[in-house]
């Protein structure tokens, strides 16, 4: 009945394993392998248990966010509707920073040789032109001299009237059945026809990449005799099966970071709070992501790179933003002598130069070790040994020496430069989303997030902190509270009155069918089945969402859908307009499979006075170093209190306290630590 939790990161690989009879937990961080399969069995068994003891194994990985970014997919063709085979490059004609003279747009996936047309036009609502067998055969012929490896197709209005994909997807098959081949109203039956080509071309791209990392890990899970239930940790948050993922690719673009912000809404829970930002500082990247009255926040469009340049996807993703600064990140100095840290990364191999594998640049790890943030006489991630001496020698000779400063003076300009980054990143899902980071409580978790969580929530006003159990792996750890779940939607533009809504009767029985179909249940299996719609005033291009019962809907519930309506957009955009018409845009379905969660451990009280296990020299600024308290987390008692400035340490990360802070170990393993500010208006 084992459930077990993996998420593979650019550094480290985690895993940890849950036991729902005993509530037994077990952990392991090793780190993450050129084979990346191979990663997840090493960790497993680093757990001391075998893949034939467990009954769940829910799995997150970076393979499809990495294989876009770093453009290392397929060679993929698309096959789109005649007179459209430009619509991809052409895009939005966005122009975000008009006056920046060196933009450029956005650089498509698939070139234009590789981008082909067909005789066919569906309307929404009609068949205008039947699909043309001949422009078929002559497809057939001009791809087999191309040899792809992947096919994406879109034709127009495909996501009302799928029939014509159906049949060219058949043809396709037959003429190419080794070839990956995906429809765009396979992965989205919503509108706007460059965001759909987008999405389609992104997930065929990178689908033999997916399937043959799957099929490897599903190979050496069966040889050894696993034969639980295998998931895949989707964007949303939601768990999709292996066979699912295998088609649907793009729907594991945030697969990982995803589980981190499931189980921070599982910490905010436990601690009956409303609210809070999810921090993730691992090896390689930091990604914040909104919990926000109980839910996390969730989009339906993804920019794969940003907004500015990036290509968009149709799928939904919990509202996360990353950028390139973790544990790993490489700090060099510039010609013009100017420090930069990331997004380049050292990796799991060399990894930072305190490794001593063999990396000898400067990373943000370095610095922590210099400054002694990070004790060189405590294990790093459980086992690894860390060389403090190598770390200054890498600071040295790439920061300090370049700049005229000495290694501390550099280590803390270090750090300085890399928390400025990551509070740009909570920024970017808080303040850009009319948020103010104040108002929210800062779940800090990875490797390296407790340890930078206290100077993050100073720049950004935040006066609380909580440091789940196990953050080092939580990412992991928040999978085993994730739900399998089925998502489908519908673009029917419907207004909101007495007259229209009727005509949706239809579609939310299509959609809970679509939404069930993934989980291989009837729809009244389903444990919680939820509907939201994208709505907007009449006359408007941009909606909101807004979560409906499915009541509302089927018995033509016109002014209490308007009134949702209105209470939503004023909260996002601070007005409404009650006496204007509202329409449903897009119609979305959520089905949902309870499954056994963990209980957070509950520690016991200790009487007396917490003593710390050592004392050792950290320097919290660039002029001297004093003698700072190491207490072990495992140690603490609940309601123990720990004042600043100390550090906190355990086996997957370690949490600083500054001046004028104060932990407190709540019941439940949590550490709950205030921030002392200067007063914020």
């Amino acid at each position: 009945m084992i459930r077990a939790g993996s998420d593979i990161g650019g550094t480290f690989t985690d895993v940890i394993l849950f036991d729902p009879k005993t509530q037994d937990i077990r952990i392991a961080k090793i780190p993450s392998t050129p084979n990346l399969e191979q990663a997840v069995l090493d960790g497993i068994a680093a757990t001391g248990k075998q893949a034939n003891e467990l009954e769940v194994l829910v799995h997150g990985s970076t393979i499809v966010i990495n294989a876009l970014l770093e453009r290392k997919g397929v060679k993929t063709a698309l096959v789109t509707t005649e007179g459209f085979r430009d619509v991809y490059e052409i895009g939005r004609i966005n122009r975000p920073d008009s006056f920046n003279v060196f933009f450029k747009k956005h650089d498509p996936l698939v070139k234009r040789e590789l981008r082909f047309e067909i005789v066919e036009r569906v309307l929404p609502d009609a068949v205008l032109t039947p699909i043309d067998t001949t422009s078929i055969e002559q497809l057939i012929e001009k791809l087999r001299d191309h040899s792809v490896d992947a096919i994406a197709i879109l034709l127009l209005h495909s996501y009302a009237n799928p029939t014509h994909e159906i049949t060219l997807k058949a043809a396709l098959e037959k003429a190419f059945p080794t070839a990956f081949i995906s429809t765009s109203s396979e992965l989205t039956r919503e509108y706007r026809e460059y965001e759909r080509t987008s999405t389609v071309v992104a997930n065929a791209y990178v689908g033999p990449i997916v399937e043959h990392y799957l099929g490897e890990l599903a190979r050496h899970l069966k040889t050894r005799d696993f034969d639980g239930n295998f998931y895949l940790m989707q964007s949303n948050g939601g768990l999709i099966s292996e066979d699912e993922a295998r088609k649907n690719c793009i729907a594991l673009i945030e697969s990982g970071p995803a589980g981190g912000v499931i189980g921070t809404q599982q910490v905010l829970n436990d601690l009956k709070l409303p609210s809070g930002v999810a921090f993730d500082m691992g090896g390689t990247t930091a990604k914040a992501g909104v919990v926000e009255n109980g839910s996390p926040r969730i989009g339906h469009q993804y920019f794969i790179g940003s907004y500015n340049t990036g290509l968009p996807v149709l799928t939904p993703v919990m509202d996360i933003h990353e950028v390139g600064t973790g544990g790993g990140s490489i700090a060099s100095v510039t010609a013009y002598g100017e420090l930069r840290v990331g997004p380049r990364s050292a990796g799991a191999i060399p990894g930072p130069a305190c490794y001593q594998a063999g990396g000898r640049d400067a990373t943000v790890t370095d610095a922590n070790v210099v400054l002694g943030r990070l004790n060189a006489a405590l294990p790093l991630a459980g086992s690894m040994k860390v060389d403090e001496s190598a770390a200054r020698n890498a600071l040295a000779e790439n920061v300090a020496k370049p700049l005229g400063v000495s290694v501390e003076q550099a280590a803390v300009g270090i750090l300085q430069v890399a928390n400025t980054a990551m509070a740009y990143a909570i920024s970017a899902v808080t303040v850009e989303r009319g948020l103010n980071p104040a108002d929210f409580v800062l779940v800090a978790y990875g490797g390296a997030g407790p340890l930078h969580a206290t100077q993050i929530a100073r720049e950004l006003g935040i006066r609380q902190v909580v440091i789940p159990p196990s953050p080092g792996v939580f990412s992991a750890y928040g999978m085993l509270f994730a739900d399998p779940q089925g998502h489908a939607s519908r673009t029917r533009i419907t207004r909101v009155d007495a007259n229209s809504l009727g005509g949706l009767e239809n579609i939310v029985t299509e959609l809970i069918d679509e939404a069930v179909a993934p989980l291989n249940i009837a729809a009244g299996m389903a444990d919680m089945i939820e509907f939201h719609a994208d709505m907007r005033y009449v006359g408007q291009e941009h909606t909101v969402n807004v979560p409906l019962e499915r009541e509302m809907i089927l018995h033509g519930l016109h002014a209490e859908i308007k009134a949702r309506f209105d209470t939503v957009h004023e909260r996002s955009y601070s007005h409404s307009a009650e006496d204007e018409p509202a329409e449903i845009v897009t119609l979305r379905c959520v089905a949902s499979l309870n499954s056994d969660k963990p209980n957070f451990a509950a520690i016991s009280e200790t009487i007396g006075e917490t003593l710390p296990n050592f004392e050792a020299p950290v320097w919290l600024s660039k002029d001297f170093a004093e003698a700072l308290p190491f207490f072990a987390r495992g140690t603490l008692g609940a309601k123990q209190r720990i004042d600043g400035p100390a550090v906190i340490f355990e086996e997957t990360a370690s949490t600083l306290l500054l001046n004028g802070d104060s932990a407190v170990a709540h019941a439940n393993g949590h550490l709950l630590i205030e921030i002392e500010h200067a007063d914020i208006e």
